[in-house]
């Protein structure tokens, strides 16, 4: 059984357990692997590393450093002294290691991969490593050599490919898109839903992240040729969250025409969604977005932000628009496209299915795309 060790600061351990499942539902589904984790949440301006075991091969990890990116690969170097000393003193010897981030994991596994002769995958985790790199363009040279020195990189989309590729040299002959498995990949078709009705779907606590005041104002001048447009606003969040989504929708007046929902109910997602026009999130900057690809399960077009989030996936057109967030009118613009082209979207969302399309984002299709870069790593 081959070894992999996993750095990770997208991990639920018993130190921060409300983290994405994307790194953990990696985990579990390739069970033909030993995956040693040790999962990273930074304290901040404290000092030293700590551990706490939460089972079998399992570590969380404290570490101290300042926020905003002070003194961020320094106070990493003891993040790497730490697990290396750890990894030899269990005799585990991995076979590959995985930084799943590479402004963050990504300096760590320098360290280890030099220390441990094992080579390394790492993650391109879009927004977040976009934004830190940028941030620190003193570290650069460590950004690059990161990028050359892996055996192989894990683009969350392909606009993380070109970004890449264009600002710190990645070699796309070693990058392979490995999508976030999601919970919802049973395709469910929709039907036209029979009025203009459209669905958003988010934490409320980010809703400036998404640009709901964007879409809000965009469903108000889509109004004034649709009179009965609506957007049902699912997802929960905060005190000061759901009285700020509250507001905007006031401001704007739409009181009539958009309404918070609440959490989507478990086990509803595709009958829920199936009935709505499309779903609409024209995001400010997004990684992914698992929820788009879920969306598309659900037969729904989507209404996604160019050069983020899922585009590059699919052929402009394909399943719905990709807007430009911060430009109102092409919001609004890709909401009357939506709603003139819903029939002809779901029917091509579905041959798409038909035709496997949709496959590579099915939880055997991202496992398949991940087993093998291992095997090639790894030498099989």
């Amino acid at each position: 059984m081959k070894t992999i060790l996993h750095i990770t600061c997208d991990f639920p351990d018993p130190m921060v357990g409300a983290k994405t499942r994307s790194v953990q539902n990696l985990v579990e589904n390739t069970p033909e692997y030993r995956h040693v984790v040790y999962s990273l949440n930074r304290a901040n301006w404290k000092t030293g590393v700590h551990a706490l075991r939460f089972g079998t091969d399992r570590t969380a990890l404290a570490y101290g450093a300042p926020p905003k990116g002070l003194f961020h690969a320094s106070r990493l170097k003891p993040v790497a002294d730490w697990i290396l000393k750890d990894v030899r003193a269990a005799g585990i010897q991995p076979d590959v290691i995985h930084a799943h981030k590479l402004s963050v994991e990504g300096l760590i596994a320098l360290d280890l991969t030099k220390a441990l002769g094992a080579p390394y995958v790492c993650d391109i985790w879009g927004d977040t490593d976009l934004k830190i790199a940028g941030a620190r363009k003193d570290l650069m040279p460590k950004w690059r050599q990161i990028v050359a020195d892996a055996a192989q990189v894990f683009p969350c989309a392909p606009w993380a490919t070109d970004k890449f590729e264009a600002g710190y040299g990645l070699d796309r002959g070693k990058a392979t898109v490995l999508p976030p498995i999601v919970w919802h990949d049973k395709f469910t078709p929709s039907k036209p839903a029979g009025a203009p009705r459209f669905v958003t779907l988010f934490n409320l606590d980010v809703h400036k992240r998404k640009n709901f005041v964007g879409l809000v104002q965009a469903i108000m001048e889509v109004a004034k040729t649709t009179p009965d447009v609506t957007l049902d606003v699912w997802g929960k969040g905060g005190p000061e969250a759901i009285t700020e989504v509250a507001e905007i929708i006031t401001a704007a007046g739409a009181g009539q025409r958009v309404f918070m929902k609440g959490p989507l109910p478990e086990g509803e997602f595709e009958s829920i969604l199936g009935g709505y026009v499309a779903f609409v999130m024209p995001t400010l900057r997004e990684t992914f977005g698992m929820v788009f690809i879920e969306a598309l399960f659900s037969g729904l077009p989507i209404l996604y932000t160019r050069e983020w989030s899922v585009d590059g996936l699919f052929e402009h057109g394909q399943v719905g628009y990709a807007c430009r967030s911060q430009d109102n009118a092409d919001v609004q613009a890709a909401l009357k496209y939506l709603l003139a082209e819903e029939a002809r979207l779901k029917a091509d969302i579905a041959k798409l299915h038909a035709d496997g399309g949709l496959d590579p984002y099915k939880r055997a299709g991202v496992v398949a795309t991940y087993r093998g870069v291992i095997e090639k790593v790894t030498g099989g």
